[in-house]
C-alpha cells in the first residue's frame, strides 16, 4: 500500500472476520485455488498472492440511512459474492461502511475513505450494492463514478443493477435510467406512507410527535403499531394548558417574548420533544403561540420534505388547502378563538418584513473579532462559548446562550475592541524591559541553533554536486550507440534533472531555514516592530484602517491577547445597567520567538479592561486601591491626590470607591485603621 488508509474502527472487526470467511468459502465454491491463501496474512502479503494468481483488487462501500433499508453486512456479503465470482479479492481493510447516514451528505467518513483507498490505487474496481448508495441523487452518484473511477483508469461495478463500467457503451445509459427508476420508487413509496399516516390522523390516531401542551394516551384494545407499540391518540396535558393560557394573557397584557421564554424555562416549561435543547428558544416560544393546534384545529400534510438540488439539502414546502387533511377537535381545545387570533394579530405586528439589500460598507476590525470574546458565565474550559451579533445593524453582542445566559448583557463591539487596543498600546509603550527580554531571547537562539540543519545542508550540497556530475556524463553519452540506447540514455538524463530539481528545491529550504535562524533581532528592529503594532492597534481602534490593514492588525490582536477575552458582567442590586470587564493574558512576546520562562512572566498576569464605560466611583478604584493599599495614604490624602489628577472627589468617594474595588474583586474589605495608621498632625 502506498499510504496507510484510515481504519474502519473497532464497530466493524466483526464485519471484517465475516467478509474474509464469506471470500474464502466463495472462492472455493469458484475453483479458485487457495492452497496457498493465508488469510491471517500481512494486508501486502494477500494482495501480491491475488495478483499473482491472476485477482484484481477491488474495494467496497456501503450505506444505510434507516434500518428499512438493506443492512450494511447485506450490501457487504452480495458485493463480496460477485467478486469472488469474478476472480475479484476484496481485503476486510478496504471495506468501507456508513450507517446512519444520509445519502444527501457530501462528506461522509466511509466515502472519504473510499475515495483515499481510489486515489492510493489501492484498488483498481469500486464494489457497490446499488449506485444510490453513494449519493441519493443520480446525477452525483454518476458524477462521482465519471470522475472519481472512470477517468482515473478504475473500474466500478453495481452489483445488484448489473452496471459495470468496463461496458463502455451503456454504463451510462443503464446508471441514468436506474437513477431515474429509483427516484419514481421513493416517490411512489411516499405517497403509500402518506396515505397510510393519512388514515391514521382520520382516525384521530398519534402519526408523530406530540407537541407542547398535549400527551399520548394509549387506544385500549387498537392494534399495534409497526413497532409493537400500543396504539396511542393525542390528549390535552391540564398543567401545560394552563401554563400555556397564562402566559397567552401576559403576552396580550404587554410581555415581551423574550420575558415569555425567561419565565417558562425559570417555570420548568416542557420543550418539544423532538427538540435537542432542555430549554425553549425565542423561535419555538413565538411559533408555540402561532399553532393552530391550540384551537382544536389539527392539520396533516400542511408541509411536505421535498429534495432541492440547488440547496443540496431538504426544504419543507408548504401545501395548498386541497392537499391538507383537516381535524376540527374541540377536546383537543387550549385557547378560545378571540385570544388566539389576538396573539397572532400581535405577532404579525412584530414582523418586520424582508430585508432590502444591504448597503456597502468599510471593513472595521470589530466586524472580524467577535469569535474572539467568551461569556465568561457560560464558558468552562472545555466548551467555552463565544459572542454572537446581536442588535440593530449587528453593532452588538451578547452570548451565544442569549435568553437563557444568567449574566445576558449586550456590549458595544466598537467599544469593547477600542478598549482591548488602547490597553494593548498603553502596554507595549510603557514595557522597556520587553525589549531587552526579547534581544537576550533572540542571541540565545542563536547560540542554540540547531546544527542539524547544518548537516542536512551538506550533505544536499554533496548530492547537488554528484547529480550535475551525472548529468554531464549522460549529455557526453547521449549521441552514441543504437537508436534503444539513445533513447534509454534520454531517459536517464530526464530523470537525474528532474532529481536535480527536487535536490536544489530542498537545498533552497535549508539554505532559507539556516538563514531564517541566524538573523539577529536588535534593539531598533524590535522597537520598530512594536511601534508598527502600536501604530495599526490605534488606527483600528479609531476605525481608519483599510481592508487589507484590518486583516494584519485581527492578526496581531489575536497573537497578543490569545484569541481569547473573558467578558465578565456584574449585575449590581437596584441597578439596571451593568459593569461590563474584558479579562485577557498579554502575550506581547509571542510575536518574536518561543517564551523563555523569564518571557512567560510577562504573559502570566491578567488584564481586566472596562469594555463598556463604568460608573465615575468605579473607574477610580484602581486607582484608590494604589493610593490606599500600596502607597498607605489615608482617605484625605488619597481624595486630595485624586483632586489634583482632575477628579472631583472627596473623602466619602474615596471610602466608596475603596469598597468597590474589593467587590469587583471578589474579596473581603480589610480594617484599615483610623487615617491608615498615620499619626494625626496637631492642630
Amino acid at each position: 500500500m502506498k499510504q496507510q488508509i484510515p481504519s474502519m474502527g473497532a464497530a466493524n472487526n466483526e464485519l471484517s472476520r465475516n467478509a474474509a470467511k464469506w471470500w474464502s468459502e466463495m472462492a472455493a465454491i469458484h475453483n479458485l485455488d487457495l492452497e496457498n491463501f493465508d488469510p491471517n496474512a500481512t494486508l501486502e502479503t494477500r494482495v501480491a498472492w491475488a495478483i499473482a494468481n491472476g485477482c484484481e483488487i477491488g474495494t467496497i462501500y456501503s450505506r444505510f440511512s434507516t434500518k428499512l433499508q438493506h443492512s450494511t453486512d447485506d450490501q457487504v456479503r452480495e458485493n463480496i459474492h460477485w467478486a469472488a465470482k469474478n476472480r475479484i479479492y476484496v481485503p476486510p481493510e478496504l471495506i468501507s461502511v456508513d450507517e446512519g447516514v444520509k445519502g444527501k451528505r457530501t462528506r461522509r467518513a466511509g466515502l472519504d475513505r473510499t475515495k483515499s483507498i481510489l486515489s492510493e490505487r489501492c484498488a483498481r474496481v469500486l464494489l457497490v450494492y446499488k449506485a444510490s448508495r453513494l449519493f441519493r441523487q443520480a446525477g452525483k452518484g454518476y458524477q462521482f463514478i465519471n470522475e472519481e473511477v472512470v477517468e482515473e483508469g478504475l473500474r466500478a461495478v453495481s452489483v445488484s443493477q448489473g452496471i459495470d463500467t468496463n461496458d463502455r457503451k451503456t454504463w451510462k445509459l443503464q446508471l441514468q435510467i436506474h437513477g431515474i427508476m429509483d427516484d419514481m420508487l421513493l416517490d411512489a413509496i411516499a405517497d403509500h406512507v402518506r396515505a397510510g399516516l393519512t388514515g391514521l390522523f382520520l382516525n384521530n390516531w398519534t402519526t408523530g410527535a406530540v407537541g407542547i401542551g398535549y400527551r399520548r394516551k394509549v387506544i385500549p384494545n387498537a392494534p399495534l403499531t409497526n413497532r409493537e407499540r400500543p396504539r396511542t391518540m393525542p390528549e390535552v396535558d391540564p398543567e401545560v394548558a394552563q401554563l400555556i393560557r397564562e402566559h397567552s394573557q401576559l403576552l396580550l397584557d404587554g410581555m415581551s417574548v423574550r420575558e415569555g421564554v425567561r419565565r417558562w424555562n425559570a417555570a420548568g416549561g416542557p420543550v418539544d420533544p423532538r427538540a435537542t435543547s432542555s430549554k425553549l428558544n425565542y423561535t419555538c416560544y413565538r411559533r408555540l403561540f402561532t399553532n393552530p393546534r391550540l384551537i382544536g384545529k389539527w392539520e396533516f400534510g400542511r408541509r411536505r420534505n421535498q429534495f432541492s438540488t440547488k440547496l443540496d439539502n431538504v426544504k419543507q414546502v408548504k401545501q395548498p388547502d386541497d392537499e391538507v387533511s383537516t381535524i376540527q377537535c374541540e377536546e383537543l381545545r387550549i385557547l378560545s378563538d378571540e385570544m388566539f387570533e389576538a396573539l397572532h394579530a400581535k405577532f404579525d405586528a412584530q414582523k418586520s418584513g424582508p430585508r432590502g439589500p444591504r448597503k456597502p460598507r468599510k471593513l472595521k476590525l470589530w466586524d472580524l473579532i467577535t469569535e474572539c470574546f467568551l461569556c465568561e458565565s457560560c464558558s468552562t474550559p472545555e466548551s467555552p462559548v463565544r459572542f454572537y451579533q446581536t442588535g440593530a445593524q449587528g453593532k452588538a453582542m451578547q452570548c451565544k446562550n442569549g435568553d437563557q445566559c444568567n449574566r445576558k448583557s449586550a456590549v458595544c463591539r466598537q467599544d469593547a475592541v477600542e478598549a482591548i487596543c488602547k490597553s494593548l498600546t498603553k502596554l507595549i509603550s510603557i514595557d522597556k524591559k520587553l525589549i531587552e527580554l526579547v534581544v537576550d531571547k533572540s542571541r540565545e537562539l542563536d547560540a542554540n541553533a540547531d546544527h542539524g540543519l547544518d548537516g542536512q545542508l551538506a550533505r544536499s550540497r554533496k548530492q547537488l554536486a554528484l547529480l550535475s556530475n551525472r548529468i554531464n556524463d549522460l549529455f557526453e553519452m547521449s549521441g552514441e550507440g543504437t537508436e534503444a540506447d539513445r533513447e534509454e540514455v534520454k531517459a536517464r538524463l530526464r530523470a537525474a534533472q528532474s532529481e536535480r530539481n527536487d535536490v536544489q528545491s530542498e537545498f533552497a529550504r535549508l539554505q532559507r531555514s539556516v538563514d531564517g535562524m541566524t538573523n539577529k533581532l536588535t534593539c531598533e528592529l524590535i522597537r520598530h516592530q512594536l511601534t508598527e503594532k502600536s501604530d495599526l492597534l490605534d488606527k483600528a481602534a479609531s476605525g481608519e484602517l483599510g481592508d487589507d490593514a484590518v486583516y494584519k492588525t485581527l492578526a496581531i490582536f489575536r497573537s497578543l491577547t490569545g484569541g481569547q477575552v473573558l467578558v465578565q458582567v456584574e449585575k449590581r442590586a437596584n441597578r439596571r445597567r451593568t459593569n461590563v470587564r474584558g479579562i485577557f493574558r498579554p502575550r506581547l512576546v509571542c510575536g518574536f520567538g518561543e517564551a523563555s520562562p523569564e518571557t512567560k512572566s510577562l504573559n502570566s498576569n491578567s488584564i481586566t479592561v472596562w469594555l463598556r464605560k463604568p460608573p465615575r466611583l468605579d473607574a477610580i478604584a484602581e486607582r484608590v486601591h494604589e493610593l490606599i493599599d500600596i502607597e498607605k495614604m489615608s482617605h484625605r490624602e488619597a481624595a486630595k491626590q485624586l483632586q489634583r489628577e482632575d477628579h472631583k472627589v472627596n473623602s466619602g468617594n474615596v471610602w466608596y470607591s475603596y469598597h468597590r474595588w474589593y467587590e469587583i474583586q471578589g474579596l473581603k474589605v480589610p480594617k484599615v485603621p483610623y487615617n491608615n495608621g498615620k499619626k494625626r498632625r496637631p492642630a
